[in-house]
């Protein structure tokens, strides 16, 4: 480091070597009341500038911090929303170096994270911070994350969903029949446009989300997935309820914060228990229930494997579960004599 001088004002300057910029040397200076203290900021500048240098010098939360900067425009909104969040979280191991951190460091702070969080909290949590150490290092973690929750469902049956279309509003009843009847998201009901519909077919097409960014909700010319872009062809009398307007307007002209409140507020006053995502279910399963083939209907809901068709089909409509079971026992009844006949039991 150079040695500090005394200037004609009374201060102390240092110049330091900052970096090669068009092959040239490029210096700091910097200066301070006292020599001590004009040595101390050159050394912490000089400490910085290894530390960005080095990868493995880096903190967690430096490194955290550069993988979000560099992520900000390819991240999903909704996603670099999610990890923006939880960078907070990162606190309590935020000033350990990528070099120093072992698999017992990350284990102890997931641990301590769980006792306060719920499970999908924590994956969330431990999504930004494995992917941030990806970023920088070439080393396998060997972590346990908690279990995931069972998620507890209550799929509207036939009449449920009946009276929440009969009590709708307008706007609402659109919503319902688009995700009761048509599988759609609320963010993929709150992106269409009157140009995503075409009644010469009776077909919509889903091909953009509303979603919540770290500024608010964003209009984002792309579905949650690439398998999320479909047509969807819907009864008639669907599309005849959606109606029409200028191209470039929405159906439902409000954020999907909206949509789940006045849904709630009716699903209330009809002492119902689901959630309006829970319609999307309901047709998933009703399709199911007729016969439909898991591909299709994969392909209609915009899912890209059947794990959440069968954890739906798991929580199947308590309705259609009477009915089969009724039909089913129907069937043993006729097929087989279960009778005593006056038989003796020989053992």
């Amino acid at each position: 480091m150079a040695t500090p001088k005394k200037l004609p004002s009374g201060k102390w300057n240092v110049t330091v070597f900052s970096h090669m910029e068009n092959g040239k040397r490029k210096y700091v200076s910097f200066t301070a009341p006292t020599k001590t203290e004009a040595n101390r900021l050159a050394a912490e500048f000089q400490s910085n500038k290894t530390d960005s240098s080095q990868p493995m010098n880096l903190t967690i939360g430096q490194a955290a911090d550069k993988y979000l900067q560099s992520k900000s425009n390819v991240l999903s909104p909704s996603t670099y929303r999610s990890y923006k969040c939880n960078r907070n979280n990162l606190k309590p191991i935020e000033n350990i170096k990528l070099g120093s951190i072992t698999s017992y460091d990350i284990q102890d702070f997931i641990n301590e994270f769980s006792k306060t969080h719920k499970s999908k909290t924590v994956r969330n949590l431990y999504g930004l911070l494995s992917a941030t150490l990806g970023m920088f290092m070439d080393k396998n973690f060997k972590i346990t994350l908690p279990q995931k929750g069972v998620v507890e469902r209550h799929i509207p049956t036939d009449n449920d969903v009946k009276n929440l279309l009969d009590n709708a509003s307008p706007h609402l009843k659109v919503a319902i029949a688009l995700a009761g009847i048509g599988t759609l998201r609320r963010s993929e009901i709150c992106a269409l446009k009157y140009k995503d519909v075409y009644p010469e077919t009776n077909e919509i097409y889903v091909h953009a989300a509303y979603v919540k960014g770290a500024d608010g909700w964003v209009y984002k010319k792309l579905t949650k997935k690439d398998s999320s872009t479909r047509r969807i062809e819907l009864p008639k009398n669907v599309i005849e309820l959606i109606g029409e307007g200028n191209p470039e307007d929405f159906i439902y002209p409000y954020k999907p914060t909206n949509l789940t409140d006045t849904f709630k507020t009716l699903r209330d006053h009809l002492e119902l228990e689901c959630r309006f995502h829970d319609l999307r279910h309901y047709a998933a399963s009703i399709l199911h229930a007729i016969g439909v083939p898991d591909q299709y209907i994969m392909e209609k809901g915009g899912w890209s494997s059947d794990h959440v068709l069968k954890t739906i089909y798991r929580n199947s409509l308590s309705d259609k579960s009477s009915e089969f079971n009724m039909k089913a026992n129907k069937y043993f009844d006729t097929k087989l004599d279960l009778s005593n006949n006056e038989k003796k039991d020989t053992n």
